[in-house]
């Protein structure tokens, strides 16, 4: 089995899969033994049974004893006691492309002779998760031509006396200030640019600043580009860029989908429970896609009162239920007096399958970190997080709401994701006929 995994993957990537089976109190045990006696090692390594705390969500186990947990998203995942064993050769019997086809998938659905298919166009190829180093070489490409300009500059004025040091930007974002990173970022809003020289399309360059937050975190970095205080300039610069978008047409008509989707934001931590931020980020993505609420004014007509709880029994096994928040759709323009049925609610309903992006349990953690005395508002939903909180505080955000702007900038992001573009075009579709 070992020997056609390794036939169908290159050696890096067979490493990441064996590395997948490997606990995290003994990654470093694994590590070293590679090391030391090279690929042979990888057939030799043998996991013991070991009894841990386990946080299981589907096929994915989060280790207690790993310092590096999250602890907010485990307030959101059952705990089981489990017996970790060494996995069998069934279950590592998977099929793995080469990385370039795992990477990218195309836009082109016509199916041809495999002789005869032309090479699809760069434009044609769309990233289905984010590459880390993409957003570092362009960080790198372009800190290189800016103080290139910068030095060139400096040449051509009169230094005058008791002159700063001339600005450099890091070309290595680990080591850059934050400061730096902030402002840098900020001019690539503007000044990055394509192999070709051009400026990238907005939700490229969307693209690229996600990579880079997931190249930050797995660096050790625990900055959020997009929701620190720090980095207030650089979150106003690319609302700017990005405030305008609509989806791409080709010459022939065909719609492209963006360059960014949901899964991206799950994986460089912009969804989920890491922070009060990302928390409130998360249900107003759930609340664009499900309620398809698509303006900011839309947005702040949401209330606690407002949003509906409700669950409902199988009739055939009553020990069965299922849990769905509902919200009255284009609330007002309902007549009074008019009787309202179930067609005229938009739903948000339970994801059993993954507790971790499950809209149920995201929006019950929210209420939970929220203070008592608004869970029952009618002017509000969405609050502004606490400065300062520990995943483990009772509260994570104020009484005040967020501000408007707050409330678009964080809607114009959410607007480029691939699915939310893709759930309002289908929703306009069903209006028209």
């Amino acid at each position: 089995m070992n020997n056609s995994l390794e036939n169908t993957i290159s050696f890096e990537e067979y490493i990441r899969v064996k590395a997948r089976s490997v606990p995290q109190h003994r990654m470093k045990e694994f590590l070293d033994s590679l090391a030391s006696k090279g690929p042979e090692a990888l057939q030799e390594f043998q996991q013991t049974a070991t009894t841990t705390m386990v946080y299981q969500q589907g096929g994915n186990c989060i280790y207690t004893d790993s310092t590096e947990v999250a602890g907010s998203l485990l307030e959101l995942a059952c705990p089981v006691t489990t017996s970790v064993q060494p996995q069998t050769q069934q279950e590592q019997q998977i099929q793995v492309q080469q990385p370039q086809q795992v990477q990218a998938q195309t836009v082109q659905v016509a199916e041809v002779e495999p002789q005869s298919q032309p090479q699809p166009s760069p434009e044609l190829l769309l990233p289905n998760s984010l590459k880390p180093e993409e957003g570092l070489e362009v960080w790198k490409n372009w800190a290189q031509t800016k103080n290139a300009e910068l030095e060139k500059d400096a040449q051509n004025r009169l230094a005058p006396i008791g002159r700063r040091q001339l600005l450099r930007f890091q070309e290595d974002l680990i080591s850059s200030a934050v400061a730096e990173l902030n402002y840098g970022l900020c001019l690539m809003t503007r000044e990055a640019r394509n192999g070709e020289g051009e400026p990238y399309d907005p939700d490229v360059l969307y693209y690229i600043f996600l990579c880079i937050q997931k190249y930050l975190f797995e660096n050790g970095r625990v900055d959020d580009i997009f929701s620190d205080l720090y980095y207030v300039r650089f979150t106003e610069w690319l609302h700017e860029v990005l405030k305008d978008v609509q989806p791409r047409v080709t010459p022939l008509g065909y719609v492209l989908p963006s360059h960014v989707t949901e899964e991206m934001l799950w994986e460089c931590k912009q969804l989920g429970a890491h922070s009060p931020s990302t928390l409130l980020t998360t249900l107003m993505f759930f609340n664009t896609k499900y309620f398809l609420l698509k303006t900011v004014d839309q947005h702040m007509k949401l209330a606690f009162s407002k949003v509906l709880r409700q669950t409902k029994k199988n009739p055939s096994n009553p020990k069965d239920k299922s849990t769905s928040i509902r919200y009255l759709k284009a609330l007002g323009i309902h007549q009074t007096g008019q009787k309202v049925t179930d067609d005229m609610y938009a739903e948000q309903t339970e994801n059993p399958e993954n507790p971790l992006r499950c809209p149920i349990k995201l929006y019950d953690f929210y209420l939970f970190k929220c203070p008592q005395s608004v869970k029952g508002r009618n002017d509000t939903f969405y609050l502004t997080p606490e400065p300062v909180v520990a995943p483990n505080s009772p509260i994570w955000y104020s009484v005040q709401p967020i501000s408007r702007e707050q409330m678009g900038q964080m809607l114009t992001r959410i607007l480029v994701i691939r699915e939310i573009q893709e759930a309002i075009a289908v929703a306009n579709a069903s209006t028209m006929h």
